[in-house]
């Protein structure tokens, strides 16, 4: 969120350039004209990459808990499976090593 929010500062003090040129644009010289035109046209870009980069994180967080409710639903099952292997095998067998990485292997026995 610190990201958005220095995003959302720097859009409102470009606005704030952008206005000031325009208030004195009799005064100021014809540099500071053509630099407020450009300043507009980033301010512009910026907001709308702003814009979709929120969409963006917003898309994430929905992958992010699609892929942790799989992954809860994923350690289930092989639970699952390790609970029916033990309960056939017995909780020592060495045939359980196969259902489980090797360190988890060593820590189960």
């Amino acid at each position: 969120m610190a990201l958005s929010s220095s995003t959302a500062n720097q859009i409102a003090r470009n606005r704030f350039a952008i206005a000031g040129a325009k208030t004195y644009a009799a005064r100021l010289p014809p540099d500071a004209k053509a630099a407020a035109s450009s300043l507009e046209k980033r301010e512009a870009m910026i907001a709308t990459l702003n814009a979709q980069q929120e969409a963006i994180k917003t898309e994430m967080k929905k992958v992010t808990l699609a892929l942790q409710a799989e992954m809860a639903a994923a350690a289930a099952e092989r639970q699952k499976i390790i609970r029916l292997a033990e309960a056939i095998f017995g909780v020592r067998a060495p045939e359980i090593a196969q259902f489980r990485p090797t360190v988890e292997a060593r820590t189960a026995k």
